[in-house]
C-alpha cells in the first residue's frame, strides 16, 4: 500500500513541464578571399550576452539558448555588419552558414537550417510518443549527466528495469535471458559461455547514441522475448571535433591497498595472454597422455609452475582516450560524415566476502547448523581497449549508408584466496583454498545499413550484420588446501582427475554470425475535404541470422600414484603449492602425476539458422493509429557432443506464428492511451542445451546444461496511458501481463553433497505489474531562479509473478515467484543545470528483494537483498575543457545474499541466514575532457 500511495503522490505532483534549451552554430566565410574560413569574426545574440567569435576555421557554437526568436549579428572589423532574424527551437541546433564582405551582404547568400538532435533527451521523448510500441528510453544527454561508465550502468535508470552483476539486464523482473538485444539494428551475440544474455558493460556510454526499450512485440522486431527487445544505435554525431578525454578513479578499500595477482604474460596490458598461460602447441592429446607416464613429465614442464601471487599496490583506476569526428562534403548534395574513438582503461577491484552454507534446517531448530564458514579475499584486474569506428554516407536527403563497427579487446585477472572451515566434510579443519584466473574476450559486432526513400510513397531500410566472439580461459587454477589441529597446511590430493581438487583448466569458445534484414514501407497517401490525413503504412520484409560456435575445453589434475611411498607422498602434500608442482616434484614414479580428466561431454559444436518473414500494417482512423501483424519465423538449432556412452546429437526445428496488435488512441495532441497483444516466443541457448559440466568455485556449485529444453511461448498484454504536454517530459502509467508456455529455469537438481544448476522447462508461469515514469523540469512552477534550474525524472515498478514446476516436480516447490524477479524498482535522478555550464546530478536506485538461486529439498532458496544506491556527479565547463567529479555508490551499501532458512519465502534476520555478504567500496572519479 505505501508502494501505491507514494506512485500516486508522484503521478499527481508533477502536471506540468517545460521546454529545454537549444543552440545556435554555424560557419563564417571570407567573400572577399574565395570564402575562406573567416576567424575571430563577433557573434552576438542581439539583446543577450550570448555570443562569441568564430575559431580559426570559421566555426562558432553558443549553446544552452532558449527557445525563441532572435537577431543574430555578425560583424568583422572593416567587413559590413550582418543582423539575421533566427528561430531557436528546444533541443534542437540551428545552424547559420553565411560569408561576410567588404559590401553588404544579401540575406539570399545566407542558409539557416534547422537539424533535429536525436540523441537529446527531447528527441528521444518525441521517438517514444510516435512509437507504435508500448517503449521506454534513455538518450545519450541523460546518460552524459550521470557517473555511469557503461551501457549496463546506464540503462539501469529507465522504468522497469534492473542490472545484476553489473553488466546483465532484467527488465519487468524477468530473467537477463529474456531478452533480445539489437546493436545497430542487428541482432547481437550471447556474450557469456554458460548463459544467454549480452554484457552490456562491454559498450562504453560515450560509444552511444540512444538505448530503446520495445516492451511489446510487433511484427517487424525479433519475436525472440518476453522482458523487451533491447536496441542499441551508437553514436551518430558527424560534427567536426577532436576530443581528448581522461579520467582517474580511486576506490574505497582498494586503491593503494595491497593487490595479490598471480605471474601473467607480456601481453596481460593488451587485455590478453598471447603465450605464457595457453596451452603449447606441442602439448599432448589425452589418449596419449594418460597411457604415458614419462609423457605426463614431460607435459607438466611444459606448464608454468605459477600458483603463488604476487603483492603489490593497486593504483588509481584510470581510463584515457581520444575520439574525433568529421563531416566531408563530396557534392552538392553528398556528405561523408564519420565519427571514431579509442580508449583504453585499467580498473582495480578488492572485496571480503563472507560466504556460508548450513545443513538443512532440522524439526525444532530455529537455526540450521553451519556447513561451510570461508571468507575470501577477492582481487580483480580488468583491462579494456574498446575501438568504434561509424561512417554515414549521405547521398542526398533521402539515401544513407551507414557503416558500424564495435570492437572490445577485455582481460580479467581474477585471484581468491578462501580460508574457514567445511564443518561438514572436515569437522574443525581450517580450509585454505586458492583460485587463479584469467579470462580474454574479444568481440566484434558490425553492420552496414541503408535507408532509401525512393519516393513519398515507397521506403526500403536494410541491413548487413557480421559478428565475431573469442574467449579463452587459460590455465584456470583450482587448488583446495587444509590443516589439521596442530598440523600443516595440506594439499588434497584426488584419487582422480576432477574440476576442484589440483586443476588446471583450459577452455576456448569461438562464434561468429552473420544476418540480413529487409524492410519495404508503401504509403498510401489520403485526402479528405481538401485536407492531407496520416497516410495509411504497409510495411513487409524479412530477417536472416546464422550463428555458428566450437567450444572445446580441457582440465587436468596432479595426483599422487600409489607407488609413492607413504613418507613422500606426506611430504609432497605439505609443500607449499610453489614449489609442489615444480620440476623436481612432478615425476613418473616418485612425486605428482599430471592426469587429464576431460572427457568427451567436455566440448560440443553448435549452429542456430533463423529464417524470418513478416506484414505489418499500420492504419490511422482519425483519433486512432491500429497496427497489426504477423511474423512467422523458423528456426532450426543444432548441437553435437558425445559423452561416454556415444554420441549426443539435438536437433531442433520449429515454425512459430507470432501474431502482434498495437492500438494508440490520441486523447488530445498531449495524451495517448495504448493497448497491445503479442504473441513471443524464447528459444533456450547453445549453453543451456550443452550437456557440459562446469565447477562454480564462487558459489561452491556446478552448472550443466539440458539438451531436451523445449522453446517457451508467451502471450503479452500491455496497457499504458502517456502525457506529453511539453517537449521534452512525460508522464506515464502502465499496466502489463505476461503469460508462459514451457518457461526456461535454472533450478537445482540433488548430486552429490555441492549443488548443481540445471536448466528445465517449467509448466506454465504469469508475470504482471504496474509502471510510473515522470519527467519533470520546475521551471515554471516555482519563481526562484535556483529552482527552476531543478529537473525531476522519477520511475518505479510494482510486479507480481508465479511459476508452476508442474506435477512432476520432486525436489522443490510445484510454485514459486520468477527467478531474478523483483517486486519492486525505483530509480531517481534530481538534476541542477545553469546558464555557466554547471551541472550537477544525483541518482538512487532501489529494487525489492529477488531469487538468485533456486534451492530444493536439500539446499533453501537464496535470495539477493534489496540495496540503496546513490551516485552524484558534478560537471563544469570551461570554454572547450569539461571536468567531471563523479561518486558511485556513495553508501557503499551491502551485496547481500541470504537463504531461506526456514522456507517461508520471506527473508527475515531472526530466521534466515547470509550465504555471501560484501562491500565494493565507493567510488571516487575524476573525469576531464578537452575539445579542439
Amino acid at each position: 500500500m505505501k508502494i501505491v500511495i507514494t506512485l500516486s503522490a508522484l503521478f499527481l505532483t508533477f502536471l506540468s513541464f517545460s521546454q529545454a534549451p537549444g543552440s545556435v552554430a554555424g560557419t563564417i566565410t571570407d567573400k572577399e578571399f574565395d570564402n575562406e574560413p573567416l576567424a575571430f569574426a563577433n557573434i552576438l545574440l542581439k539583446g543577450t550576452e550570448k555570443g562569441g567569435s568564430t575559431d580559426i576555421d570559421g566555426k562558432f557554437d553558443i549553446p544552452n539558448v532558449d527557445p525563441g526568436e532572435y537577431v543574430l549579428i555578425v560583424s568583422f572589423l572593416g567587413y559590413e555588419t550582418l543582423e539575421l532574424p533566427i528561430t531557436v527551437t528546444a533541443n534542437r541546433v540551428t545552424t547559420v552558414t553565411t560569408g561576410l564582405g567588404a559590401g553588404a551582404v544579401s540575406l539570399d547568400d545566407v542558409v539557416v537550417t534547422v537539424e533535429r538532435r536525436r540523441n537529446t533527451e527531447a528527441a528521444i521523448m518525441l521517438e517514444v510518443k510516435d512509437a507504435i510500441q508500448v517503449v521506454s528510453a534513455i538518450s545519450a544527454e541523460q546518460i552524459s549527466k550521470g557517473t555511469d561508465g557503461n551501457a549496463a550502468e546506464a540503462i539501469s535508470r529507465v522504468p522497469g528495469v534492473t542490472v545484476i552483476e553489473g553488466r546483465f539486464v532484467l527488465i519487468r523482473g524477468l530473467s537477463e535471458r529474456y531478452n533480445n538485444v539489437l546493436i545497430n539494428n542487428s541482432v547481437a551475440p550471447s556474450t557469456e559461455i554458460d548463459k544467454r544474455t549480452f554484457s552490456f558493460d562491454l559498450i562504453p556510454t560515450s560509444a552511444l547514441d540512444k538505448m530503446v526499450i520495445y516492451k511489446t512485440g510487433s511484427a517487424d522486431k525479433p519475436g525472440d522475448f518476453a522482458g523487451g527487445v533491447i536496441s542499441v544505435t551508437t553514436s551518430e554525431n558527424v560534427t567536426d571535433f577532436n576530443k581528448i578525454e581522461v579520467g582517474f578513479g580511486y576506490r574505497a578499500n582498494t586503491s593503494f591497498k595491497p593487490y595479490l595477482q598471480s605471474q601473467g604474460s607480456k601481453t596481460d596490458f593488451l587485455g590478453f595472454d598471447n603465450d605464457y598461460r595457453p596451452l603449447p602447441g606441442n602439448f599432448p592429446l589425452r589418449n596419449d597422455l594418460n597411457t604415458n607416464f614419462q609423457l605426463m613429465e614431460v607435459a607438466a614442464g611444459l606448464l608454468p609452475n605459477n600458483f603463488s601471487p604476487e603483492e603489490r599496490n593497486a593504483f588509481f583506476d584510470n581510463s584515457i582516450g581520444y575520439s574525433f569526428g568529421r563531416n566531408i562534403k563530396l557534392g552538392k548534395e553528398t556528405t561523408l560524415g564519420t565519427i571514431n574513438s579509442v580508449s583504453y582503461s585499467n580498473g582495480y577491484q578488492f572485496y571480503q566476502r563472507q560466504f556460508n552454507r548450513y545443513v538443512a534446517l532440522a524439526a525444532g531448530e530455529e537455526r540450521p547448523q553451519p556447513w561451510l564458514d570461508f571468507s575470501d579475499a577477492t582481487y580483480q584486474n580488468e583491462i579494456r581497449i574498446t575501438g568504434l569506428s561509424n561512417w554515414i554516407l549521405r547521398l542526398n536527403d533521402n539515401n544513407r549508408i551507414k557503416f558500424k563497427n564495435l570492437f572490445n579487446q577485455i582481460g580479467t585477472n581474477q585471484t581468491i584466496l578462501r580460508e574457514g572451515s567445511n564443518f561438514l566434510q572436515r569437522g574443525d579443519d581450517i580450509f585454505n583454498n586458492y583460485l587463479y584466473g584469467y579470462r580474454a574476450r574479444n568481440i566484434y559486432i558490425g553492420q552496414l545499413e541503408g535507408d532509401h526513400k525512393l519516393n513519398d510513397k515507397h521506403e526500403l531500410n536494410w541491413v548487413a550484420g557480421y559478428s565475431n566472439l573469442n574467449e579463452t580461459e587459460p590455465d584456470l587454477r583450482r587448488f583446495r588446501t587444509v590443516q589439521s589441529t596442530g598440523g600443516n597446511f595440506r594439499i588434497i590430493d584426488p584419487p582422480s582427475s576432477n574440476l576442484f581438487d589440483t586443476g588446471r583448466y583450459f577452455g576456448e569458445l569461438s562464434e561468429y554470425s552473420v544476418n540480413h534484414g529487409l524492410n519495404y514501407t508503401y504509403s498510401i497517401e489520403r485526402v479528405k475535404d481538401d485536407e492531407l490525413l496520416a497516410p495509411i503504412n504497409i510495411k513487409a520484409g524479412y530477417y536472416i541470422d546464422f550463428k555458428d560456435r566450437t567450444f572445446d575445453s580441457r582440465y587436468f589434475s596432479y595426483l599422487i600414484p600409489g607407488i609413492v611411498p607413504f613418507a613422500r607422498a606426506e611430504e609432497l602434500r605439505q609443500l607449499p603449492l610453489t614449489e609442489a608442482f615444480s620440476s623436481a616434484n612432478v615425476t613418473a614414479t616418485n612425486g605428482w602425476r599430471l592426469n587429464e580428466g576431460t572427457r568427451l561431454i567436455d566440448s560440443y559444436t553448435a549452429s542456430n539458422l533463423l529464417y524470418a518473414g513478416y506484414a505489418q500494417v499500420e492504419l490511422p482512423i482519425k483519433q486512432f493509429n491500429i497496427t497489426g501483424g504477423v511474423r512467422v519465423e523458423h528456426n532450426l538449432q543444432e548441437l553435437n557432443a558425445a559423452d561416454d556412452t556415444g554420441p549426443i546429437t539435438v536437433e531442433n526445428p520449429i515454425t512459430s506464428v507470432l501474431p502482434s496488435l498495437n492500438i494508440g488512441y490520441n486523447l488530445n495532441e498531449e495524451s495517448i492511451l495504448r493497448v497491445a497483444y503479442s504473441r513471443t516466443i524464447n528459444r533456450p541457448e547453445f549453453r543451456e542445451i550443452a550437456p557440459f559440466l562446469f565447477y562454480d568455485f564462487i558459489n561452491e556449485a556446478g552448472r550443466l546444461g539440458n539438451p531436451d529444453l523445449k522453446t517457451a511461448t508467451i502471450d503479452n498484454l500491455d496497457l499504458r496511458y502517456e502525457l506529453y504536454p511539453r517537449r521534452g517530459e512525460t508522464i506515464s502509467l502502465g499496466a502489463f501481463y505476461k503469460a508462459f508456455k514451457d518457461p526456461i529455469e535454472n533450478v537445482t537438481i540433488i548430486t552429490t553433497e555441492q549443488p548443481q544448476f540445471f536448466y528445465a522447462n517449467a509448466d506454465k508461469a504469469f508475470n504482471y505489474g504496474v509502471e510510473l515514469e515522470v519527467r519533470k523540469s520546475l521551471q515554471d512552477v516555482v519563481e526562484n531562479p535556483f529552482l527552476q534550474r531543478l529537473s525531476a525524472n522519477i520511475n518505479a515498478s510494482y510486479i507480481i509473478s508465479e511459476v508452476d514446476l508442474g506435477a512432476d516436480v520432486t525436489s522443490q516447490d510445484r510454485n514459486r515467484v520468477l527467478q531474478g524477479q523483483s517486486p519492486y524498482i525505483i530509480n531517481a535522478a534530481i538534476s541542477y543545470l545553469d546558464e555557466n555550464g554547471f551541472s550537477a546530478n544525483v541518482i538512487y536506485n532501489r529494487f525489492g528483494d529477488r531469487i538468485f538461486s533456486v534451492g530444493d529439498v536439500n539446499f533453501p532458496t537464496i535470495y539477493e537483498l534489496s540495496r540503496n544506491n546513490i551516485d552524484i556527479t558534478l560537471s563544469k565547463t570551461f570554454d572547450k575543457t569539461t571536468v567531471k567529479l563523479g561518486i558511485q555508490d556513495l553508501l557503499n551499501a551491502e551485496y547481500r545474499f541470504f537463504e531461506d532458512s526456514n522456507r517461508d519465502t520471506k527473508i527475515k534476520n531472526e530466521n534466515d541466514n547470509p550465504v555471501s555478504v560484501f562491500k565494493r567500496g565507493t567510488l571516487f572519479s575524476l573525469n576531464v575532457s578537452y575539445n579542439f
